[in-house]
């Protein structure tokens, strides 16, 4: 598997996905009793936890959750998550030349998201999102053209992030973080 929680605070027994902070990126730590990325690497309390299901489906499509959220489609998230999950789990995950696009999206994914939550103005966004690329999305997958179904996914991904600039850029600048020319993060 390329790209997993695994190691990370994500599969740790002391990590409660419930407790989360706004954006779903950071979960509590009982041990640490601090928020941390699910994706930071294990400290010297990890332990394992087999039983939990890292593929949490309010961790894996932040921005799909958020758009159905602020919709009100409450039925119809559950089965399109479903769908996603298991053609990140079942696809993307299995195969390396996905890492970088999975980080990635791990990393704006939340960010993303809680700036839907929070923009009163965003439900035509969101219906523009479901007619235009959602269902685009869902049938690629279901057809199996995984390849065109992650371009579409970009595509959605880009449209949210010029809608965002400004937010985005503020994000980046209070996690002291700076993207460079070809889209590498890295930490100031």
């Amino acid at each position: 598997m390329a790209y997993t929680y695994d190691g990370c605070c994500g599969s740790c027994i002391y990590m409660n996905t419930n407790d989360y902070t706004g954006s779903k990126d950071h979960c509590y730590c009982t041990y640490r009793r601090q928020y941390y990325n699910l994706t930071e690497r294990k400290c010297y309390a990890y332990k394992y936890d087999p039983n939990k299901d890292y593929y949490d489906l309010n961790h894996r499509w932040h921005v799909v959750s958020a758009i159905f959220k602020k919709l009100g489609l409450y039925d119809l998230e559950y089965d399109c998550i479903k769908i996603l999950n298991d053609f990140r789990i079942n696809v993307l995950e299995k195969d390396q030349k996905y890492e970088e696009i999975l980080r990635e999206y791990d990393f704006i994914g939340p960010a993303l998201a809680n700036f839907i939550a929070n923009d009163e103005n965003a439900v035509e966004l969101c219906k523009k999102i479901c007619s235009t690329y959602l269902l685009e999305i869902l049938d690629l997958i279901k057809l199996e053209k995984y390849d065109e179904a992650l371009n579409k996914y970009k595509e959605l991904i880009g449209l949210l992030k010029n809608y965002y600039q400004d937010k985005i850029n503020e994000y980046l600048s209070m996690k002291n973080i700076t993207i460079d020319e070809k889209e590498k993060v890295s930490v100031k």
